[in-house]
């Protein structure tokens, strides 16, 4: 009789890109709706299970629930044993997952996590969460099916790439991820297929976490080859290409990130504005006294530099860097919808110095608005769209796909600065001092903007991932949508578009690329700390759980029942 493994829902540690393990970690909204869309699958492929086994974990266990809640009758037996709990990630349970595998490199994790001779620091080897599945495999699953019993298995990712191997009779160097998807239910074939999917399969996996790990600074190289290719090719790109294409990258990293967002989330959105408020203040007034006020155009260009929003990929670099995540989410949506509706409202009561008698500055604005539209709030309802309609495939592409949303990026970092170099290299020594100047200025006022926010911080101090999402928001504004309005208005007052494009481009990626280093080095601090108090060498720690093991502000394991219950 068939085996079937479903992987629990979308869990909480799963959304915030963190390291669960052995720690519990609640399901989320929409962890609860693909365990009801695997129930309906199980119901519909007429399974029937007479047994149930799941893990004690409490994410396993609610999904568990609720798929048996979906059959036409409850199994005769249901076995909860901490046989098929999560492996054990050790010093690293809790931590954001980026930024673990930022601070030990790609070797280093691929040997920690996906390694038959390697563990986490302090955590499980793989050997060992081998055996326990192998032996629960064959000593119990095979012969419940072997007596004509139709058996599901509710577990953990690691848990079940475990029962692939043992089921395609694997050894343990073949193993790789196999990115299992949450709430899909997959019979043993499904996990033998797997299993033996071919190389390339792996290569992309690899290719994702390269991707991740490496991405500031993959868009620095970008912006810098950027450079270089326009200057080898002397191509002029039209402002209109140019910005259609910069909306299509950028929609496709807004799809991804607002994949990963419960509507829910989003409905908090105004909210957000909140914590941010004295900082948004003091910029826009900032702002406005430049735009009304200024001198010319790079000062009316500075003054809607400190109007812009956030960037669109400000909750991607709140995923990689560990911050609050849903914050960043809520304030980016939330900004994105206010800022401009009250620049438009301040350009209404007074207009700025050298408004264009050709309408630059309100074709800017059209131009500032279409970027949001496309980029943004249409590829957003998309993503939620798909999230609602179909949760397991929702989950699989967020999980799984996130870093193509990160990959958009690099070409349009490239994108950026191949547009925005002077297309006749003949015009470089004349502009190359402009663009110092430009790049100087322009590095000023991020560098204000991040000391500002720091300052704030230390007068109203906030939870540390609110605060790593408050230095990340308020220093990294859209600049993508400031090149849309700079392209209609530096040629509408007869200047040169590139230099003060470019000088603004090369520095905002750069900043990101910087941002990172930053926030690497204080995690790396954290999780030296950690590893010193586990007194376990990388890789080679003990089997047993340790002690002092980072929490996620949820409960650790309970022990094994012989039923689920109504927990």
């Amino acid at each position: 009789m068939p085996l079937y493994f479903i992987r629990h829902g979308e869990s909480q540690a799963n959304e915030q890109n963190r390291f669960a393990g052995q720690l519990d970690s609640p399901l989320t909204g929409l962890g609860i709706r693909q365990a009801e869309q695997a129930a309906g699958q199980v119901a519909a492929l007429a399974l029937d299970p007479d047994e149930v086994h799941v893990s004690t974990l409490a994410r396993a266990r609610r999904t568990a629930e609720i798929v048996i809640a979906g059959q036409p009758r409850r199994p005769g037996r249901v076995v909860v044993s901490e046989a098929l709990v999560e492996r054990d990630f050790g010093v690293f349970s809790g931590h954001n997952k980026s930024l673990v595998k930022k601070g030990i490199g790609f070797a280093g994790y691929t040997e920690a996590f996906h390694s038959h001779t390697g563990r986490p620091p302090g955590g499980e080897s793989w050997r060992a969460m081998y055996d326990r599945v192998a032996a629960y495999y064959q000593d119990v699953l095979l012969p419940a099916s072997e007596a004509g019993r139709t058996v599901l298995v509710v577990a953990h990712k690691y848990i079940v790439e475990m029962f692939a191997m043992a089921a395609a009779g694997l050894p343990p160097e073949r193993y790789r991820d196999l990115k299992i998807p949450n709430a899909r239910p997959l019979s043993e074939d499904d996990l033998r297929r797997a299993a033996h999917a071919p190389a390339a399969a792996g290569l992309l996996n690899d290719l994702g976490e390269i991707v991740e790990i490496r991405l500031p600074l993959l868009v620095a190289l970008a912006a810098a080859a950027g450079v270089g290719a326009q200057l080898l090719a002397g191509v002029h790109v039209p402002a209109w290409e140019f910005s259609a294409a910069m909306t299509l990258l950028l929609a496709v990293a807004t799809f991804f990130t607002l994949l990963r967002v419960d509507p829910r989330t989003l409905r908090d959105s105004p909210g957000s504005i909140r914590p941010a408020l004295p900082l948004l203040l003091a910029r826009f007034g900032i702002g406005l006294v430049l735009l009304w006020g200024g001198s010319g155009l790079p000062v009316e260009l500075a003054g809607l530099f400190l109007l812009l929003p956030p960037a669109l990929l400000v909750p991607t670099l709140s995923l990689l860097w560990g911050g609050d995540y849903f914050f960043a989410v809520r304030h980016t949506v939330a900004a994105s919808a206010v800022m401009p509706a009250a620049l438009v409202g301040a350009l209404a009561i007074a207009s700025p110095h050298g408004a264009h008698p050709d309408g630059g500055l309100g074709t800017a604005l059209l131009s500032y608005g279409a970027v949001l539209l496309a980029a943004l709030f249409l590829p957003g309802a998309g993503a939620q769209l798909l999230r609602r309609r179909d949760p397991i495939r929702a989950g699989a592409l967020s999980t799984n796909w996130n870093w193509l949303g990160g990959l958009a990026l690099v070409p349009l970092a490239g994108l950026a600065t191949f547009a925005l170099t002077p297309a006749d290299p003949r015009d470089i020594p004349h502009l190359a001092w402009q663009l110092l100047l430009v790049m100087a200025a322009t590095g000023t006022l991020l560098a204000t903007l991040r000391l500002l926010t720091v300052a704030f911080l230390r007068w109203r101090p906030p939870t540390a991932g609110l605060g790593r999402d408050l230095i990340i928001t308020q220093s990294t504004p859209n600049v993508f949508l400031w090149l849309a309005m700079a392209a209609v208005l530096a040629p509408a007052a007869g200047s040169h578009p590139s230099v003060i494009d470019l000088g603004v481009a090369l520095v905002f990626f750069l900043a990101v690329y910087v941002d990172e280093r930053v926030f690497r080095y204080g995690h790396a601090k954290d999780l030296s700390s950690a590893l010193r108090r586990s007194e376990a060498h990388p890789f080679t720690g003990s089997d047993e759980p340790s002690a002092g093991r980072p929490e996620l502000g949820l409960r650790a394991t309970g022990s094994v029942t012989p039923e689920l219950g109504g927990s």
